[in-house]
């Protein structure tokens, strides 16, 4: 309506022009060479604004070229590109370039939008005040209602008696009340004398805060993590991150908890360029409560045999990734030691706890950490380089064993092997010249020590022959390969018997007394073969009608293609006498025979889908293509051993059996829909005629309504010669998550061991996702520790 106005009063006084009074700024001023003459009935083409100009517009000017100031009435506007200020009334000065605006002041000032009764502004510097103003920032996502707000150069301002908050509405979720802030260009947020509000009741004063702005890093503090637990009572966790530079940052972690104490945590952060980053992490407590023995920890524990004592409890961990000298010369840090063999187990919850640190390492480095519940603790350097057919590598790496720790074993007895250091040179696999023939090899140096036991180098030499062989019917490739070993034991100290545990899991005995000083070595081979092929066939189903709009979304099976693949596998290693005399240091220190085939049949199935889709052009009428894809939905393999060795064993026949089959592995992978996952792995004896070990995991879901997962893990108790299972393990785990609204959802998981007839886990979390906040409320129970979590994310910052 008011331009409609504007219109009409551009019409009637044109032909009076230049009698009138100039209905826009006139002329231009030295000091302020970007506010441009503007009249009205010059064609747009010829006189429209330039990006770097000002212009002015109003409904009636009061001024001339010689005036002090000119006095704008009615639909006052001022705007260069996009910035623009509106109000009823402007008074422009125009040997200083101010602007004094009153009544229904509006602003677009570089994407913010403000709001105000009054307010003053210099064109020349982009600065200026506004008095019960109101100040919208999109970046970051914030409003501001306050007396006074300043705007300084750039995309700073500060506030007096202000309203700060993320969320939408005259009496918003929850806002912080300042006497004075302020905005920096980066768009963090500074807050003194400050309360935090929800709604509009203050739940705690502050003397300053700080609330990050932009998506940039910024220092401040972090969400707090409170939760009140059995095992440690009432705990709170404030974490403050500081930015260091713009490669490295720190967060310090505030950790109090009510029958624990206090415990300091920090974490550093650095990324020097794209092939550099590191994590690492220290945390301490000095423990209210110690465990003098095994039975005065929780149940849960008690199957170690061992006792804590000590109060003094740390972790150290880290991970790195970077290079020496070169780019080309990779190096690799796993750093993970702990004080004692609960600290995991207790600690594993929270910001810094076991399995939030085991999150921030898979994704940021992809490397694993040992369990909460391995004694052994392993710290790793690597170095490599690799060129196109061949690498050297170099390796240090120290096991703490957690056995010998706060007197529970004898420290000068640790018989734990470290590795000080590994050497290593290796040829790719490649093509031997122009023959079929394709060479690998292997050559690795180690120095084996320990606090007590054999000591002393191992060489070891593999290389390895291979020759595929191909045509329209089966693909077969031989191999061979020599393993040569040599040792030099550099210190000689029996210590008896040596407990192992193989592949199977089951406990074999090294008798120490046996090994001979000095030098000794070994030399075997093994022999071998691969050979599969792969029958496909592909089956029309109903043909999809040619492609119309009126049949948009129409999708329909059009092909099913069903492959089978059969595959055997052949290993021959020689049975090898005298191995006694060698140390044992690690798994490849006693090489069994080996003469084993096997065999397996996998099927699987592909579809494609063919879809009518709609392919608009502009100014034409739609029209309809297909769109196919592809989707492998079933996928069931058969696999089984045949062990000669077994079959022809004579030793403990009269307490094992000969058992040469192994169990029959099942594995189905079914994906009929986008929604459903199946995966289940089960393996079945055909001794025993019952399974002894299930691996599956059902997952449905859909976008907007939520997913369940349903799994089940079984591992029957097994005494035979190859293996060995001591105990019988049965778990079935339910997780879901329902999506209830935009703003609410619920994930429950549920776990139960049904051979010890006992909940593992019971959690329910409810989240609530606002505009601006997200509230956490999560309960659980597990048969150590019950425990309640709280937690909130203000959103936008």
């Amino acid at each position: 309506m008011r331009r409609k106005r504007t219109i009409w009063w551009i019409l009637c006084l044109a032909a009076v022009l230049i009698l009138c009074l100039p209905l826009t700024l006139l002329g231009k001023n030295p000091k302020l060479d970007r506010v441009r003459k503007y009249v009205m009935d010059i064609p747009e083409s010829e006189t429209a604004a330039k990006q770097d100009e000002w212009t002015f517009s109003a409904d009636r000017v009061v001024g001339d070229h010689t005036s002090e100031y000119v006095e704008a009435h009615g639909n006052c506007t001022l705007s260069m590109g996009d910035n623009e200020l509106r109000a009823d009334f402007a008074r422009y000065y125009q040997t200083t370039g101010w602007v004094f605006l009153k009544g229904n002041i509006r602003a677009r000032w570089g994407g913010d939008f403000l709001e105000a009764d009054e307010g003053e502004f210099d064109l020349n510097n982009m600065t200026g005040w506004l008095k019960n103003g109101k100040l919208f920032m999109a970046k970051p996502h914030i409003y501001v209602e306050a007396e006074r707000v300043g705007k300084s150069k750039g995309d700073s301002y500060t506030f007096k008696n202000a309203k700060v908050t993320a969320c939408e509405g005259e009496r918003p979720a929850w806002s912080v009340s300042t006497e004075e802030g302020d905005i920096d260009l980066d768009g963090q947020v500074k807050l003194y004398r400050s309360a935090f509000r929800i709604k509009d009741i203050p739940v705690f004063y502050w003397p300053y805060m700080s609330l990050p702005g932009r998506m940039e890093r910024q220092t401040g503090f972090l969400t707090p993590y409170i939760s009140s637990s059995s095992k440690l009572g009432f705990q709170t966790n404030l974490p403050y991150y500081w930015v260091i530079n713009d490669e490295m940052d720190a967060t310090f972690y505030q950790n109090y908890m009510s029958k624990r104490g206090y415990m300091q945590g920090v974490e550093f952060r650095h990324v020097e360029d794209e092939d550099s980053k590191g994590m690492w992490k220290v945390d301490y407590l000095k423990d209210s409560r110690t465990a003098d023995s095994e039975a005065d920890e929780y149940k849960s524990y008690n199957d170690d045999g061992l006792a804590r004592p000590n109060s003094n409890r740390w972790w150290v961990r880290g991970k790195y990734n970077g290079w020496l000298g070169s780019p080309n010369i990779k190096v690799k840090v796993d750093l993970d030691a702990v004080s004692d063999q609960n600290y995991l187990r207790d600690f594993n919850r929270g910001p810094n706890g076991f399995d939030q640190t085991r999150d921030d390492f898979l994704d940021a480095f992809g490397r694993d950490i040992e369990d909460k519940d391995d004694n052994i603790r392993t710290s790793t350097l690597l170095a490599s380089r690799s060129w196109d057919r061949f690498g050297l590598s170099s390796k240090i790496q120290y096991r703490q064993n957690l056995e010998f720790m706060n007197g529970n074993g004898d420290d000068d007895k640790d018989t734990t092997v470290q590795t000080l250091p590994e050497l290593e040179a290796f040829a790719f696999q490649q093509r031997l010249g122009s023959t079929p023939v394709e060479v690998a090899a292997e050559a690795k140096y180690d120095y084996f020590t320990r606090k007590y036991g054999h000591t002393g180098h191992r060489m070891r030499l593999t290389p390895e022959l291979k020759v595929p062989m191909s045509n329209d019917y089966v693909t077969f490739i031989p191999n061979a390969s020599i393993d040569h070993t040599s040792y030099n034991v550099s210190r000689h100290e029996a210590f008896g018997e040596q407990k192992i545990t193989d592949k199977g899991g089951r406990t074999r005995t090294i008798n120490t007394s046996k090994v001979e000083d000095g030098y000794s070595s070994r030399t075997t081979w093994k022999a071998g073969f691969t050979a599969f092929s792969e029958m496909t066939r592909t089956f029309d189903l109903e043909e999809m009608p040619e492609a119309d709009p009126s049949l948009a979304g129409t999708s329909r099976w059009t092909r099913l293609r069903h492959s089978v693949i059969p595959r055997v596998s052949y290993a021959y290693t020689p049975t090898i006498t005298g191995q006694d005399k060698h140390p044992y240091f690690d798994e490849f220190d006693r090489i069994d025979g080996l003469n084993e085939v096997t065999y397996s049949l996998t099927n699987v199935l592909n579809r494609r889908l063919d879809t009518v889709v709609l392919s608009p052009n502009s100014g034409q009428s739609p029209q309809a293509a297909l769109a196919t894809s592809y989707l492998e939905f079933i996928r069931f393999r058969l696999e089984q051993s045949y062990d000669q060795n077994e079959a022809s064993r004579n030793a403990d026949r009269d307490e094992y059996e000969r058992r040469p089959f192994s169990d029959v592995l099942a594995e189905l992978k079914v994906r009929p829909r986008e929604y459903v996952d199946l995966v289940t792995r089960t393996w079945f004896s055909p001794y025993l005629t019952e399974f002894t070990q299930t691996e599956t995991d059902v997952r449905f879901f859909k976008d907007g309504l939520g997913e369940i997962i349903v799994g089940y893990d079984y591992l029957t108790k097994i005494d035979e010669y190859k293996r060995e299972r001591d105990k019988t393990l049965s778990i079935a785990r339910l997780e879901g998550t329902w999506e209830i609204n935009d703003e609410f959802s619920l994930n429950a998981i549920y776990r139960h061991d049904f051979n010890s007839e006992r909940d593992l886990e019971r959690t329910l979390t409810l989240s609530w996702f606002s505009g601006c906040y997200t509230l956490h409320f999560g309960y659980s129970q597990k048969p150590d520790d019950d425990r309640f979590e709280f937690g909130f994310d203000l959103m936008n910052f």
